[in-house]
């Protein structure tokens, strides 16, 4: 130990370690505040530049709850990578990783190749640029890997920084675990889209917020043109395929705060928080164009598929009772747009009185 209770470097010493607990606590305070799986990755990436004196930082996780393998999230901090570089992937039962789960603790990979050997995982997360290896783990297993850059300072990671590490791991682990299971309860796993319970929750969340805040609210309802005759001429694996493409085409389009969920069936919707009916229409126009555009593989073999789509838009009144008054508003211009020639976004607008 460092000397005496009152030497300086010992008070020193336990006024580090009360900060780092302090910060530790709020940190995971941090982490289970939220399920959003994306802003999740951004919180801890963020924390171990603010944290740790580094510039650089990555985690590596398994794109599905299923996946054998883990690969970098795009939202990595600093590493300059090449394009290849971003599609590495690290086999969940790779020799670094089985040994890792020995350890559940921030190591080099100077440190990590003298116990285990070399491996290409090892090699790769070294070329890149990787200082400091941090196993993340829930209930023991790991379910992903942390890698920092070299300190700012140029200097070696102190023991303080590794347990500091080492607990953080814990924390996040857990915390994307809890995330990962949020998105299994609540994305239908064949769109990525969001799915009809959370849809409504989060629409009367933000009607919520219209009316205490009075900001606006824009709501897409989208419908596959000709969609019963599609499947029923080239079958359901097609059909499936059809709304896979249109569903990425709805996630691309969607902005950072919307909502993009699948309503049933065909029928596809996007919540815009602070969108009035004119940016609404925008939106609406845009993903039809991005639809109607598309080239759609054939599962079957054939020539690609072209579909397109009808579109509906609404806005939050604030007469609205409910999510239904909004949605039926939305589905009503639906209806017109597809009962006057298809391919088209139509607004709902307040009929004209005699």
């Amino acid at each position: 130990m460092i000397g005496k209770d009152n030497d300086p470097l010992m008070i020193e010493y336990y006024e580090k370690k009360i900060y780092d607990q302090k910060q530790l606590l709020e940190i995971s305070k941090a982490l289970n505040s939220t399920l959003d799986y994306k802003y999740l990755i951004d919180a801890i990436l963020n924390i171990c530049l603010a944290q740790l004196q580094t510039l650089s930082a990555a985690i590596f996780l398994a794109p599905e709850a299923d996946s054998n393998y883990f690969e970098l999230e795009p939202s990595f901090k600093g590493f300059d990578l090449a394009e290849d570089d971003a599609g590495f992937k690290i086999k969940t039962d790779a020799p670094l990783v089985t040994f890792l789960e020995t350890k559940l603790k921030a190591m080099t990979p100077d440190q990590v190749e003298e116990s285990m050997g070399l491996s290409p995982e090892l090699e790769f997360l070294r070329r890149i640029g990787g200082d400091l290896i941090i196993p993340l783990n829930a209930k023991g297993k790991v379910n992903g890997l942390l890698l920092l850059g070299e300190k700012i300072t140029m200097g070696e990671w102190m023991e303080e920084d590794r347990d500091f590490l080492t607990t953080l791991s814990t924390l996040a682990g857990i915390a994307v675990e809890n995330s990962r299971l949020y998105e299994l309860a609540t994305v239908d796993m064949m769109t990525g889209l969001k799915v009809h319970h959370y849809f409504q929750t989060k629409l009367k969340e933000e009607m919520e917020r219209c009316r205490k805040k009075r900001t606006n609210l824009a709501l897409l309802f989208t419908d596959v043109d000709n969609f019963k005759k599609f499947n029923d001429t080239h079958g359901h694996q097609a059909g499936d395929q059809v709304l896979i493409e249109v569903a990425a085409r709805l996630i691309q389009c969607a902005g950072k705060h919307d909502i993009a969920a699948r309503y049933g069936g065909e029928e596809f919707c996007l919540v815009m928080p602070g969108a009035d009916l004119k940016r609404g229409f925008e939106m609406g126009e845009r993903l039809r164009k991005a639809v109607e555009t598309a080239s759609i593989p054939n599962p079957n073999g054939g020539p690609d598929f072209q579909v397109t789509l009808s579109i509906g838009v609404s806005e939050f009144w604030t007469s609205d009772r409910n999510n239904k008054d909004l949605i039926e508003r939305a589905d009503k211009a639906l209806y017109e747009a597809k009962h006057s020639g298809k391919n088209r976004t139509i607004s709902f607008q307040i009929p004209v009185q005699n």
